[in-house]
């Protein structure tokens, strides 16, 4: 039993929702599976339980609140969620029968950019379809605002396919203003050295 304690005691997760973001040790889950699994099953409650919990805004980092006993957040609420706590590896067959592709996920307030796992013989935009229904997981994330400004990265993240308005198979994102893709940026180091070239060989 101590040993089952001190398990789930080492589980955390980060909830962000369009507000708030709440961390805290979600009931009953001692690795990511669970977690998951949880939060994909429609008949158990519609409220994650956190232990220890701490709330804040969602663009203020340092104004976080210790609460004094258990938060409920409802599920349907959730954008994303870091998990810290044992993860689960997929077997050799999954993994030779999946791959992973690039995504574009919009949910307001951000955007968010990694990868996504599909079956190999899946058509691309059936499958995005198909984990857009599920809480699912990205890996290589990188989450930016809406005008595109980074705000944070994540080995892996949770994503609630439900609070995603729009999804694409690419690797692009919407940049912030003032920023410049790399190819331009590129053309344009190539286009500035150009005179320079030029007036040497005079």
């Amino acid at each position: 039993m101590r040993h089952l304690e001190s398990g789930l005691s080492d589980v955390r997760a980060e909830i962000v929702t369009s507000t708030f973001v709440a961390s805290g040790r979600p009931e009953g889950v001692r690795d990511l599976g669970r977690f998951l699994e949880n939060l994909n099953n429609p008949a158990i409650s519609q409220q994650i339980e956190l232990r220890s919990p701490s709330v804040r805004p969602l663009y203020r980092a340092t104004s976080q609140l210790a609460l004094d006993a258990p938060l409920l957040v409802r599920r349907d609420q959730m954008i994303f969620a870091n998990f810290e706590g044992p993860h689960f590896n997929r077997d050799a067959a999954a993994r030779a029968s999946s791959i992973d592709v690039p995504a574009l996920l919009l949910v307001p307030p951000f955007q968010i950019s990694g990868l996504v796992t599909v079956g190999q013989e899946a058509e691309i935009s059936q499958s995005l379809r198909s984990i857009a229904q599920t809480f699912f997981l990205m890996r290589n994330a990188r989450v930016f605002d809406a005008d595109g400004a980074l705000l944070g990265e994540g080995e892996q993240i949770v994503v609630n396919g439900a609070a995603v308005q729009m999804l694409s198979a690419t690797r692009q994102h919407i940049a912030a203003i003032g920023s410049v893709p790399a190819s331009r940026a590129s053309e344009a180091d190539t286009a500035a050295s150009a005179p320079q070239e030029q007036t040497r060989a005079a």
